[in-house]
């Protein structure tokens, strides 16, 4: 069920070559990393190596269609619905708050581009700390039985799979740590606090560790601990507080029959703090509190940041479904079940042929450029977009020429300052592969104006330029 609607809600989106530029460089570096480039040395971003291994695996299972990587990220999106669904079901005992849930998240990442229509790291972690508070959290709200100590471990080891795929699940592990130090607490059990938080934390250091030891034995301490803890340090900005309200406004009022729920949810579960509903919608509470600090730290206003918000808004909206027909009796049980399926089908086809609509009327530029270089270059030849369209390397199946793989960070100051780029050496460095013999820019972009295309142009001379204001340079 989550699987097909997930795909009815997002097909529409599935032919176009770009929707953000960040899936356009994990496609681009797990290209390279398939070639045996190492990640942090050939080829460089901001991410932890996590999110490009996936890309990895999916170029391989699907053999990198577009068309096919989207259906594989929907098939995502369905299994965190599903994982939320039976984290739900088992922490409520309600299997209607679980499919609510499920639903719920599924449609939230399906309706905004860059609120998890457009693939990106949240939409693959949220199903690793999702699972992990399914298993660690969930059975221990309804009863004490259902604690079962191998949980601890595997939910630290999803929680550390989820790390290196992006430091932000740190949110969500410390979430879970809490909780296990105020469920053992609170019954006395100081033993069981320890050894089951040291089996979390032992599982959740191990792929971290795995990371480690793989860029030892590579000799690249160094090099991982600039990007960990330099560039990473460098990259926040300042943001006044007014902006970063209105950074989370937005997100209220995008989602907001789900935040409403959510909130009539929360207040409702208020009275006996051992009631299921009460302690399930507190740690999701907490959780969603402790994500919102994290994303606000950046202070960049990134839509694709808050995805990670979705399956604890999700959750909390669905749980409202667990308090009885006493809210709202109209919507009874009986009736959506048998209403559902047409319900979801509706909106799964208005939804889906509306991002058909939206991208199909779109000028997709890199397929163009890719349709005009395909017979330009030769066997070996490569060429360097200026300031974007990276995604073009893969549908020409070329070398990427720089190891700054995603444009902005050769382009724009901030990411020049926090990477420490050498532009003219690198645009010398570019100059001496004797493959590059082509340029792709903009005819107009003030942002594309550097010391490094300026070098690069001084050898490089107009050759073409497409519809759309792309302008193509040839080596002299």
């Amino acid at each position: 069920m989550f699987a097909a609607f997930a795909i009815l809600l997002r097909w529409g989106s599935f032919f176009i070559s770009v929707i953000n530029h960040d899936e356009s460089t994990y496609i681009v570096i797990a290209d390279e990393l398939l070639n045996g480039e190492v990640y942090l040395r050939d080829v460089i971003d901001t991410k932890p190596i996590g999110i490009f291994l996936v890309y990895a695996a999916l170029i391989k299972l699907t053999g990198g269609a577009i068309w096919l990587l989207r259906l594989a990220a929907a098939l995502v999106v369905a299994l965190g619905g599903w994982g939320l669904y039976l984290a739900s079901h088992r922490a409520l005992s309600s299997q209607r708050a679980g499919i609510a849930a499920g639903l719920k998240y599924v449609l939230i990442c399906s309706v905004f581009s860059y609120y998890g229509l457009s693939p990106n790291t949240e939409i693959f972690f949220n199903c690793l700390t999702i699972a992990a508070a399914g298993l660690a959290v969930a059975p221990r709200v309804t009863a004490a039985e259902n604690d079962s100590f191998w949980h601890w471990p595997v939910a630290g080891l999803l929680l550390g799979l989820a790390m290196t795929i992006k430091p932000f699940a740190a949110a969500e592990s410390l979430a879970i740590g809490l909780f296990l130090v105020w469920y053992y607490l609170r019954q006395g059990l100081v033993i069981r606090t320890l050894t089951a938080g040291t089996t979390l934390l032992l599982g959740f250091a191990l792929p971290l560790l795995g990371v480690y030891l793989y860029y030892a034995n590579l000799g690249m301490l160094d090099t991982l601990q600039f990007y960990l803890f330099e560039v990473n340090g460098a990259y926040p900005i300042e943001l006044p507080w007014y902006l970063r309200l209105k950074y989370m406004g937005d997100y209220c009022l995008r989602f907001a029959p789900f935040v409403i729920l959510g909130a009539l949810s929360l207040v409702r579960s208020n009275g006996n703090s051992d009631r299921p509903h009460t302690v399930w919608t507190r740690f999701l509470l907490l959780s969603f509190t402790l994500v919102t600090m994290v994303v606000l730290i950046t202070g960049k206003r990134f839509g694709h940041y808050q995805v990670q918000l979705h399956p604890l808004l999700a959750a909390l909206a669905g749980s409202w479904w667990a308090l009885g027909k006493t809210a709202f009796p109209a919507l009874s049980w009986d009736w959506l079940k048998k209403y559902t399926p047409a319900i979801l089908i509706g909106v799964g086809l208005i939804v889906g042929l509306a991002h058909f609509a939206r991208f199909n009327g779109k000028d997709d530029k890199p397929t163009r450029i890719a349709a005009y270089m395909e017979y330009k270059l030769a066997p070996n030849e490569t060429f360097f977009g200026l300031n974007g369209w990276q995604i073009t390397y893969h549908l020409l199946y070329r070398d990427v020429p720089t190891p700054y793989v995603h444009s902005s960070l050769l382009f724009l100051d901030h990411h020049v300052r926090a990477f420490q780029v050498d532009e003219l050496g690198e645009a010398d460095r570019l100059l001496a592969n004797p493959n590059l013999r082509y340029l792709m820019g903009r005819v107009s972009d003030p942002d594309a104006d550097t010391p490094l295309s300026r070098r690069l142009l001084l050898e490089f001379s107009p050759m073409d330029t497409l519809p759309g204001e792309i302008i193509i340079y040839r080596r002299d």
